[in-house]
């Protein structure tokens, strides 16, 4: 981010972050942070998923849970605060509809594509490398794809779900998250209103 951007997005958050009262910027302050937690849960779902149909068991849980429950939160959070919530602040997006579906992207990608790809992937390894669970080597790609495809056959209605679901919180919350900004932009612009039509009549009365 340029020096000057960065200037105009941190004094822009300086004032959100002080603004009175405090539930008109809930949304900007609070949410990012929810649209990680959103993405932990379906991490923990689809790790716990595929850990089971490997038979893993309690064996090596917290190596796969870090890629898996914890990290999502920071990628989830991050993302967007870096892609959804800056451009927002800074009002590079005239488009309500357009920050929204990003914000529904990211939260797509973040909490449903990235454990998607990485679940099995971690479990598989660990399924091999601990012997639990007969799987093709990686030589064999075409057969690991089967396994996989076999394994995920039966929920794919249920992770169907989970994407709409992330996808929706994603775009709820930056709708909420513009709503409270279009709040604080209107209060501020009413206060500078109130301060012009205050300092009028004194000008017009030092002219005299």
């Amino acid at each position: 981010m340029p020096s000057k951007e960065f200037e105009s997005f941190m004094e822009a958050y300086s004032v959100i972050d002080s603004w009175k009262p405090a539930s008109d910027v809930y949304a900007i302050k609070n949410y990012p942070l929810v649209t990680g937690l959103a993405s932990s849960l379906s991490g923990a779902y689809i790790n716990s998923y595929y850990r089971q149909k490997v038979k893993l068991r309690s064996r090596v849980f917290f190596p796969t849970a870090v890629p898996m429950i914890f990290l999502p939160v920071f990628v989830s959070t991050i993302l967007h605060h870096q892609f959804v919530q800056r451009p927002l602040i800074l009002q590079k997006f005239q488009c309500p509809v357009c920050i929204e579906l990003r914000g529904g992207a990211i939260q797509l990608f973040a909490g449903f594509i990235y454990p998607m790809v990485l679940g099995p992937v971690v479990a598989f390894h660990f399924a091999s490398t601990l012997y639990t669970y007969a799987l093709p080597t990686i030589k064999e790609p075409k057969k690991l794809l089967d396994v996989f495809l076999k394994f995920t056959k039966p929920v794919l209605p249920r992770l169907w779900l989970i994407a709409g679901a992330q996808t929706a919180i994603g775009m709820a919350l930056t709708h909420a998250e513009a709503y409270n900004l279009f709040t604080v932009i209107s209060k501020v612009s009413m206060m500078e209103q109130q301060l012009k039509e205050n300092k009028a009549p004194k000008d017009e009365f030092t002219s005299f």
